[in-house]
């Protein structure tokens, strides 16, 4: 009982705010206020744009009667087709699209011709516009929609909604949307009208952060894609196990014997994992952490192993490749030329200068002259030293630890 009192007594206050702020006491009832509230939570809970209309349109239909409820999107300047949804009879929508569509009379509906021209936003009825036979000698929008569906009168608002990147995936490329309140009599009160003004402002911010809402749900979704598939693993700063991406799992599973434990991490992975987490928790200033490379079938998984401190956490980056295999044109990366990286090629093939000399048709001298130019551009003094720098730097060997 004591928690009934207290919902009626906000619901109150709230209806009094609304007398307050509106100086509604004498066009609107009690109830009308509680329906704008009610219309008001409705509104605001969490849809996609996609859903926007019929969310739209479920809500209205609680706050106000009649036999057809109007949500529609267009562009007046850049005519596409509209969007018009209806309810409860969807087929008044695909009605009017198909009037407009063929043809092209938007422009000519009342309502639309009316802000056409005046750009006005006001809450008008159909009534207020034309008279009745005016209305009936306007060609297609009489015979194929207000006479066809019994519509007397519609009483709505056209809107400019906001653009951009989170609105136009909705909209593409319309920017006007139209809601109406569409009955079988002219019988609009100045009630009805001002249950309209009131709401009017808050469909464009519903709608508003509905496109905000659903662009960041976008986002969220394509990190989360790349997220997954990326080989990652996150681990406590103690080197406890939280969570990994599937395409980790798949290359933990490829270089690694299968582990017992239902999530542990392969026991070489934690050894060398545990080395460097202790090397991190008595650094002052963490140091980058040398990656591991496992080679299997071809390929290399390289581990990259970095601390956030601020989360506590470590990350492990697991990149698969394949491994370079060693060619002439891999050594011209070095900054060789063709015929230097040619003798380096040979060089490494274990082969004599003289050997190298007659493979590549040249002097013994000249095979030394491109030996020596080798030599300087490396950094090195020997034929072993040119070619363990270079096996090292195109990645057929590490000698890192």
């Amino acid at each position: 009982m004591h928690r009934s009192r207290q919902y009626v007594d906000r619901r109150t206050q709230h209806v009094k705010q609304f007398h307050h702020r509106y100086n509604l006491v004498e066009t609107l009832t009690n109830n009308d206020l509680v329906r704008i509230l009610e219309f008001l939570r409705q509104l605001y809970l969490p849809c996609s744009l996609n859903d926007f209309p019929a969310h739209v349109l479920s809500a209205l239909s609680k706050l106000s009667s009649a036999e057809t409820f109007l949500y529609t999107s267009f562009n007046i300047q850049n005519p596409v087709v509209p969007r018009c949804y209806t309810f409860p009879m969807a087929e008044v929508g695909l009605a009017m699209e198909e009037i407009s569509v063929d043809h092209h009379t938007l422009v000519t509906h009342p309502a639309v011709n009316n802000h056409f021209k005046t750009h006005n936003e006001q809450v008008h009825a159909i009534s207020d516009i034309v008279t009745e036979q005016d209305l009936h000698g306007i060609e297609h929008w009489y015979t194929d929609y207000f006479q066809r569906f019994g519509i007397k009168d519609e009483l709505g608002f056209i809107l400019k909604m906001p653009t951009g990147p989170g609105h136009n995936a909705f909209h593409y490329g319309q920017d006007l949307v139209a809601v109406a309140l569409c009955r079988d009599r002219l019988n609009f009160t100045e009630s009805d009208r001002l249950l309209l003004r009131i709401i009017q402002p808050h469909l464009k911010q519903a709608y508003e952060n509905v496109a905000v809402f659903s662009q960041l749900q976008d986002q969220l979704s394509q990190q989360h894609q790349v997220t997954e598939q990326s080989g990652t693993i996150v681990l406590s700063i103690d080197a406890d196990f939280q969570w990994m991406t599937q395409r980790a799992g798949t290359l933990l599973h490829q270089y690694f014997s299968p582990t017992k434990a239902h999530i542990a991490l392969p026991e070489l992975l934690q050894c060398w994992i545990k080395q460097r987490s202790e090397q991190i928790q008595v650094d002052t200033i963490p140091t980058p952490q040398k990656p591991l490379r496992i080679e299997k079938n071809g390929n290399r998984l390289t581990i990259h192993l970095s601390y956030e401190p601020k989360a506590e956490q470590i990350y492990l980056l697991l990149e698969e490749t394949q491994i370079e295999r060693l060619s002439p044109q891999s050594l011209e990366i070095l900054g060789l030329t063709k015929r230097e990286a040619e003798v380096l090629f040979w060089v490494a093939k274990d082969q004599t200068t003289r050997e190298v000399a007659a493979q590549l048709g040249m002097s013994d001298r000249t095979a030394k002259k491109h030996l020596e130019h080798i030599y300087g551009k490396l950094g090195v003094q020997t034929r072993t030293g040119a070619v363990m720098y270079a096996l090292e730097k195109i990645g057929v060997i590490s000698l890192s630890n």
